[in-house]
């Protein structure tokens, strides 16, 4: 029998490769999509998907838009249009592709209502972790990650878990960075670097805003508080390295019979391989798992993370471990501000760290999170994030 599935961010990067993947999928029937705004860009998969009745569109405007054009859906608009998607399908298979903090209260309603979730959506974890892993407890939902280093990372520890390596013989697990499309440029030029410049990703096509993440590596910051919080593992033993062929995904390191080991998941840079991955709730493993002959890798460009290059890596981790799940939403929502206004050219690219690194410095909220002042927070966190993208525009400290 076929299950029903829904894909959240439908017109995203994530979203589309799984439309794409879901059209030769007899596994699955489509019944419902949610998007923002793109209407333009979803027109060509209406085509393919006879079980879709429902489209979730936020923008009331294109939500209105798009049912005069297109009567025989049944639209729902509005800012939580998504978690009404939801609702109205009980038992679907949940994709999770928004973006940013929007993805969150989907990834919470999901849990509550028991729904397998497939999460590309990492803020959900980076901002919520606290409600997501409250919310599991009573929970029979099971969450499946989409990001290639989490899937790589789940692999590994299936395949350790078939050895019989028990857990505290886990020394480390870490998932790789391609460095981004500013990896060798000169320290001294990264002050002049324009859009187009950081947008040249050298192995993954992927939106602009995860593409500038990438370059920060504040997107591997997350990833990092994102698989501490997938795997229940602590995270001062989870970090980070480049492999700039985007081809080594996870790597862990053991200790087995008194001897230290090491294990990389190996597969193409592809994220087609990561969902399919969570399509199949976990049983789509190809590719390799390497365990021991070195010469596999011997090829291939490893190494450590620059913090002269990459200062916001480590400035991440930090917030989240300082400042827990409350900094980190003024955390991303101060990162989506900065980035959308450097992809405008309004503000330089190191202006990016020096807002972040503002916000550091500066952050002194004593909230703890819970689902009632989420949004409260989430509107006082952009009420800060636009003071400080003022003070950068100004030139203030």
């Amino acid at each position: 029998m076929r299950k029903d599935i829904i894909v959240l961010g439908a017109t995203g990067s994530i979203g589309k490769q799984a439309l794409s993947l879901l059209r030769y999928n007899s596994s699955y029937r489509l019944v419902g999509i949610s998007f923002s705004s793109n209407v333009e860009k979803i027109e060509e998969e209406l085509l393919y998907f006879d079980s879709l009745k429902t489209i979730a569109i936020k923008d009331e405007k294109s939500a209105k838009i798009f049912s005069s054009s297109h009567p025989f859906y049944h639209v729902i608009e509005g800012e939580e249009c998504s978690i009404k998607l939801i609702e109205k399908y009980p038992g679907a298979v949940i994709l999770n592709a928004l973006m940013g903090n929007a993805g969150f209260f989907p990834s919470l309603k999901a849990i509550e209502n028991n729904h397998v979730l497939l999460l590309a959506n990492k803020e959900s974890l980076v901002i919520g972790s606290t409600l997501i892993k409250e919310k599991m407890k009573s929970s029979s939902s099971v969450i499946y990650p989409i990001d290639s280093e989490h899937v790589a990372l789940a692999k590994l520890f299936d395949f350790l878990k078939s050895k019989k390596v028990p857990t505290d013989k886990i020394q480390k697990v870490y998932v790789t960075a391609s460095g981004g499309s500013l990896r060798d440029y000169p320290l001294s030029t990264l002050k002049d670097v324009k859009k187009e410049d950081v947008l040249k990703h050298p192995t993954w096509k992927m939106s602009e805003k995860i593409t500038v993440d990438s370059a920060t590596l504040v997107n591997k910051g997350y990833e990092v508080i994102e698989a501490s919080v997938l795997f229940d593992f602590p995270l001062n033993k989870v970090g980070a390295f480049i492999c700039r062929e985007s081809l080594i995904h996870a790597k862990i390191d053991y200790c087995d019979k008194g001897e230290k080991e090491e294990i990389v998941e190996l597969s193409p840079c592809d994220m087609k391989v990561a969902i399919n991955y969570a399509l199949s709730f976990g049983k789509e493993k190809m590719h390799c798992i390497w365990d021991g002959d070195k010469k596999t890798i011997s090829s291939l460009h490893i190494e450590s993370i620059d913090d002269k290059r990459y200062p916001l890596f480590a400035l991440t981790i930090d917030m989240f471990k300082r400042y827990s799940n409350v900094g980190m939403i003024y955390f991303n929502s101060l990162d989506e501000m900065l980035i959308s206004s450097f992809l405008k050219e309004e503000i330089a690219y190191l202006d990016i760290y020096r807002g972040l690194k503002m916000l550091y410095d500066e952050f002194d909220k004593k909230d703890i999170l819970t689902e009632d002042n989420f949004y409260r927070i989430q509107e006082d966190s952009l009420s800060v994030a636009a003071e400080i993208l003022n003070r950068i525009k100004e030139g203030k400290r």
